[in-house]
């Protein structure tokens, strides 16, 4: 209404108006905000996707060190609130320097989330204190929307990301030219359609964000980009201009909170609005896969009344090439919890020690060099890139806690044949979450797409030996950083 308040009842489906690109819609289907709430007999799960589900992201990778203390501290202040079984499902994030991890997976239970939380390690978020890893943050904050919409494709029901931290960094089109333009709006249309295809909207909670002249050219930016969200942003293409998480908030039907700092009052509103909502659906006609804007405009009869929604859609484009980076996250996704084994890449796991204190375990994982995509260097060496994604599942193969990474190993030889039988040994903690049942390690080439697995079941872990986690220490990394290996000649 007027006053910003949700209005919950009294409407039906003929108070409502779909228009597409100015042509009225059909509505098929209408879903109250009263059907929207768990089954009284659910469990810890949302199997039948009534309820809205939330999906905790806590941004280190965009935010000073102090910052991201607070965000946290925030965090476990509004959880800490909550009753020991939450009316919905939650998940909790966090994108950090070099991946983004799930430290939680869905569950309604307080307490595993407040564990998984408070079993964050401190960290120094070095690419946010260089400016020269700019671009990278770009890249990753928009890879880390994309592997959250992809795994929840299919998953029924609506999904709130409450992410809590400025979110990547905003871009100026007007000082870029060529391909990279062309290359930065596909992958912002595509994040757009998988977002939209997922049912997510995106909250962002950002308390330094203030209105005023001397703001940084980046904040200046996502302001501006997101002061617009949830009104009328014409017909045009919504990211013409610049690219920033205000727009990606504006395209889902999210909202942004900025220059307030009751981040844990701001949390439980994004949830009430990502809550109190109303499902129409409509099938449009006639488009035209040419890749443009389809706005999509929701009105109300009574014109004290206004709907939040996503702004439209991208049409398929008939002549769109196919995206290596997203086919990539999708083959992880799927080997992650795929039950049939993967061997086009030699692994297996040893050397299990379990933390029980904070439901972890350190493991190395063996790599044999055959089918690695090699590259060689001016002093002597090898290196190849690779992709990690590691999965907690329970018994259903839903995964419980996950990280994906990208790592560069170093060979300190040339010749094909002995790289081949060399072994990399690359350790990796691993979150254990109270209902796993099982472990997988998935390796990628980051080039040749070949995908090597390992699995670890629960029985072996639990029998493996035990000590506590050791003190974490704060390292910063530059870009010279590489994964350092330990090769062995078989």
């Amino acid at each position: 209404d007027k006053a910003g308040h949700p209005v919950v009842k009294g409407l039906t489906k003929d108070d409502f108006i779909i228009t597409e690109d100015k042509k009225p819609q059909r509505i098929f289907s209408f879903e109250a905000p009263e059907t929207h709430v768990m089954g009284a007999n659910a469990g810890d799960d949302n199997p039948d996707g009534r309820a809205p589900v939330t999906i905790f992201v806590l941004d280190r990778l965009n935010s000073s060190f102090d910052d991201f203390a607070f965000f946290r501290y925030s965090v476990r202040k509004f959880l800490a609130a909550q009753p020991a079984q939450l009316n919905s499902p939650a998940e909790l994030m966090v994108v950090g320097n070099e991946s983004l991890e799930m430290l939680q997976g869905y569950t309604r239970n307080k307490t595993d989330l407040l564990y998984a939380l408070d079993h964050l390690p401190a960290a120094l978020p070095y690419k946010e204190m260089q400016g020269s890893f700019y671009w990278e943050r770009v890249a990753q904050s928009i890879d880390a929307l994309q592997q959250i919409a992809l795994q929840n494709t299919g998953v029924p029901g609506r999904k709130n990301i409450v992410w809590v931290g400025r979110g990547g960094p905003a871009v100026n089109m007007q000082f870029l030219t060529g391909s990279v333009v062309g290359h930065l709006q596909h992958s912002v249309h595509t994040t757009t359609n998988m977002l939209v295809d997922a049912r997510i909207s995106l909250f962002v909670i950002y308390p330094p964000l203030k209105v005023n002249p001397t703001l940084k050219v980046d904040d200046r930016s996502m302001l501006s980009g997101a002061m617009d969200a949830g009104a009328n942003i014409g017909d045009d293409d919504p990211f013409a201009g610049d690219i920033n998480f205000g727009v990606f908030v504006n395209e889902t039907g999210g909202k942004l909170f900025y220059n307030r700092n009751n981040v844990d009052i701001l949390i439980k509103q994004s949830r009430r609005l990502g809550s109190d909502y109303y499902t129409l659906t409509y099938q449009p006609h006639d488009v035209a896969p040419d890749g443009k804007f389809r706005r999509i405009r929701v009105t109300l009869r009574n014109s004290n009344l206004r709907a939040l929604t996503k702004a439209g859609y991208f049409a398929p484009d008939r002549n769109e090439p196919v995206d290596p980076q997203q086919q990539t996250m999708i083959k992880l996704a799927e080997a992650a919890r795929s039950t049939i084994p993967l061997t086009a890449l030699d692994m297996n796991i040893s050397d299990v020690l379990r933390h029980p204190d904070t439901r972890t375990a350190e493991i190395t994982v063996q790599l044999k060099g055959k089918n690695l995509d090699w590259q060689a260097t001016d002093d002597g060496r090898s290196t190849a890139d690779l992709i990690l994604a590691e999965a907690s599942l329970n018994g259903d193969k839903n995964i419980l806690a996950s990280k994906t990474e990208k790592v560069t190993i170093f060979s300190t030889v040339q010749d094909p044949a002995q790289r081949a039988e060399e072994v990399t040994r690359l350790p990796l903690t691993i979150r254990i979450p109270r209902k796993t049942k099982s472990v997988r390690v998935v390796v990628e080439t980051e080039e040749g797409g070949r995908i090597g697995a390992a699995d670890l079941s629960r029985k072996t872990i639990d029998a493996a030996p035990a000590m506590p986690t050791p003190e974490p220490q704060l390292v910063p990394r530059g870009p010279e950083y590489v994964r350092p290996t330990t090769p062995q000649t078989h």
